[in-house]
This record gives C-alpha cells, sequence and structure tokens, in this order.
C-alpha cells in the first residue's frame, strides 16, 4: 500500500495553528489576571483586556472561513458604535512593561508560531488572519511584519551539526582530579 505524500496547505494547518495560538493567548489572558489584581491601578483593565485576548483565537478561526454576512431586515435600528467603555492602553509594548519577563516569554512563543512556515503561508494567503493578530503583536512589543526576521527559521537551526557528547570510552580521565570547576557543578 502506498500513500501520496502531498504538502498540507495552510488551511490543513489552521487547526493546530489555532489551537496552538488559543494555548498561547489564554496563558497571557491567566498572567494578566493574576498580576493585574495586585496592581490597584490597572485592576480595571482585567475583563477588557482578557476579552480581547480569548476573542483573538475565535476571530482567528472566523478568519480562516470565509463568510458572507446577510443583514436581516429590520435589526438595523443602531449606529453601529459600541457603548463607551474602559480604553485600553495603545503603546506598542505596553503589556511587557506592565507584566515583565511573564509577558515577554508569551511574547516570545507568539514570535516563534508566527515565524513558522506555516503560519507565514497562512499569513500570506489570507491577510486578514494578519488584522486579527496585529492588536495582540502591538500590546507584546511586536511589529508582525518584522516577526521572521527576529527567529530563526527552524530549517536553519535543524541543519546545525549536533553537540559532541562525551563518551566513557573518550581519551579525557577524570579518575584522581578533584575540584574541577565546570560551570554549575565541582566535581570533587
Amino acid at each position: 500500500m502506498t500513500f501520496s505524500t502531498s504538502p498540507l496547505t495552510p488551511v490543513h494547518c489552521a487547526h493546530d495553528l489555532a489551537r496552538r495560538l488559543g494555548g498561547i493567548l489564554l496563558g497571557l489572558a491567566a498572567v494578566v489576571a493574576r498580576r493585574f489584581l495586585k496592581q490597584p491601578r490597572l485592576v480595571a483593565l482585567i475583563v477588557p483586556l482578557w476579552r480581547r485576548l480569548t476573542r483573538i483565537v475565535g476571530r482567528f478561526e472566523r478568519a480562516l472561513v470565509p463568510q458572507v454576512r446577510v443583514r436581516k431586515a429590520g435589526t438595523g435600528g443602531g449606529s453601529g458604535r459600541r457603548a463607551p467603555g474602559l480604553q485600553l492602553p495603545s503603546g506598542r509594548g505596553w503589556l511587557v512593561r506592565e507584566l515583565g519577563h511573564e509577558a515577554a516569554g508569551y511574547g516570545l512563543q507568539l514570535a516563534h508560531l508566527l515565524a513558522e512556515p506555516e503560519m507565514q503561508a497562512l499569513l500570506a494567503a489570507m491577510p486578514g488572519v494578519g488584522l486579527v493578530l496585529r492588536p495582540v503583536c502591538r500590546m507584546l512589543g511586536y511589529d508582525l511584519a518584522a516577526v521572521t526576521t527576529m527567529v530563526a527559521p527552524l530549517a536553519v537551526v535543524a541543519a546545525a551539526p549536533a553537540p559532541r557528547v562525551w563518551a566513557a570510552g573518550d581519551s579525557a580521565d577524570l579518575a584522581g582530579v578533584s575540584g574541577v570547576n565546570f560551570g554549575l557543578a565541582t566535581i570533587i
């Protein structure tokens, strides 16, 4: 029995990418809730920021499947504007400035996800997906267009030779040597 190995299209990988994006953003939302509760000036931002971060995954999935929206007759009574609410800060990287290394860690995870070839192909094929991700990239201090230059492609990293591992039969014999410092541990 033979199987054809056809390359996966960006849409085939989209479910996995959305799942991984959801994990990153939900983790970031949990850090926001935990850390902002300890800072009285930021407590009011928890709910709007939590909503934004958790809705991005749904918007990401909806952007992958183009839908035609039909407006029902007689439902257009409002002006379409939202009620005025609390505005989130808009400066680039404000979330990293407030949360420090925890937000930076989630930002790096997001940058690695965005730099993967499948995600790059998806962003090139469907520009609307990038529009969905732009606000969270801005909060974390990343420019969506420049993410690929910040993270080395996985193919380059995989092509690097494996480091040499010391084997017990190598010529270096540590018998009788005491007090050799290898950085973190001292052999006595």
